[in-house]
């Protein structure tokens, strides 16, 4: 047990995956071990999975030893959360920075606002499949939460439309946001319309993660939030979210810290990540989007080793993203690339 019970957070290159293939090997030769699905090992022996990483945090070896949890028990708990476990949860850690993942659906825990990541309209103005299952889950939590007697959470609405592809229009003519779409849908199930909040500026993932962060967090002073996205978007949303709000400083009046402050080494914000299944795409168009995500994501985390403040970030933003900066906005509305991608159907 205490050979697996190392450092938190760590990447599962290849070679880890395999050494966890040996791991379910090796419990699988030893039958008479009893399944680890004790709650108390279980609530903290954890793995975390995206479209191109996972991490596994599993608890102390002593705290394994004390419940007679045998290192083969720890195997296939190990196993399991890799490769059979539903849609998860993952946490970012206040202290340390490190990602803390918990299995979805851990206990009581509770949130100050659960930011919704948009994910494209039908062309009707309609919600596709997987952004619905998004928004139901985001129904469950705040559910559960008012279930609980706790403070309701915020839920924000992130996304304004997708460079992708036209969209569809509201009544006067006016821009139908995706944000708008799913806040009609969770006021239609219950959710109340002075717990949403909109971020209607955003094209794509980062322009949420930095929408959301500048106009809700930060004015609320938000330190515990939970981002919902379908598990195909999973990896670049960790990337974008991990990457922009880590980068805020808050100074001691409450205010921003100044522009050339660096990140800090603990996040201010702990941020947790739940995935839902992708509902409504058949395998070929994940495929396709998969190939995209795992590019995107790649691309964010570079980026993130090199830009690390929010001015230098909010500089990058405005001045060099297709989305966001003048110098490239005359190449909005050019839908060429994507009309014979397979991708397209996922935005």
């Amino acid at each position: 047990a205490s050979a697996m019970a190392t450092a938190a957070a760590r990447v599962a290159t290849p070679a880890r995956v395999a050494a966890v293939h040996r791991a379910a090997h090796r419990w699988r030769r030893h039958p008479g071990s009893t399944p680890a699905t004790r709650p108390d090992f279980c609530a903290r022996a954890s793995l975390t999975t995206s479209s191109s990483s996972a991490t596994w945090t599993p608890s102390s070896s002593e705290r394994g030893r004390a419940r007679g949890v045998t290192r083969w028990e720890i195997a296939r708990e190990r196993y399991h959360r890799h490769f059979a476990s539903a849609p998860f949860v993952a946490s970012a850690a206040a202290s340390g920075g490190a990602g803390a993942a918990v299995r979805d659906g851990d206990g009581d825990r509770t949130y100050e606002a659960i930011i919704v990541v948009a994910g494209g309209m039908t062309d009707d103005g309609g919600l596709p499949a997987w952004v619905t299952s998004r928004l139901d889950f985001v129904k469950e939590e705040y559910d559960r939460h008012v279930a609980a007697k706790r403070e309701a959470p915020y839920v924000v609405l992130a996304g304004s439309a997708t460079p992708h592809k036209p969209p569809p229009l509201a009544k006067g003519g006016f821009l139908l946001h995706e944000s708008t779409a799913m806040a009609t849908y969770l006021a239609d199930r219950g959710v109340p319309r002075a717990k949403m909040l909109k971020d209607t500026a955003s094209m794509d993932t980062i322009g949420n993660a930095y929408f959301t962060l500048t106009s809700h967090a930060i004015p609320r002073g938000w330190r515990d939030v939970l981002i919902v996205t379908s598990k195909f978007h999973m990896g670049r949303t960790r990337a974008a979210f991990e990457w922009v709000w880590n980068l805020y400083v808050p100074s001691s009046d409450g205010a921003g810290a100044a522009a050339g402050d660096a990140a800090p080494s603990a996040p201010h914000v702990r941020l947790s990540f739940h995935a839902t299944p992708d509902d409504g795409l058949d395998a070929s168009v994940i495929e396709a989007r998969a190939a995209r995500e795992a590019k995107s994501e790649a691309a964010l985390r570079k980026n993130a080793t090199e830009v690390t403040t929010l001015a230098a970030f909010a500089e990058w933003q405005f001045t060099t993203h297709m989305c966001y900066a003048v110098l490239r906005q005359d190449e909005i509305g050019e839908f060429e690339e994507m009309k014979t991608d397979p991708a397209l159907k996922s935005y």
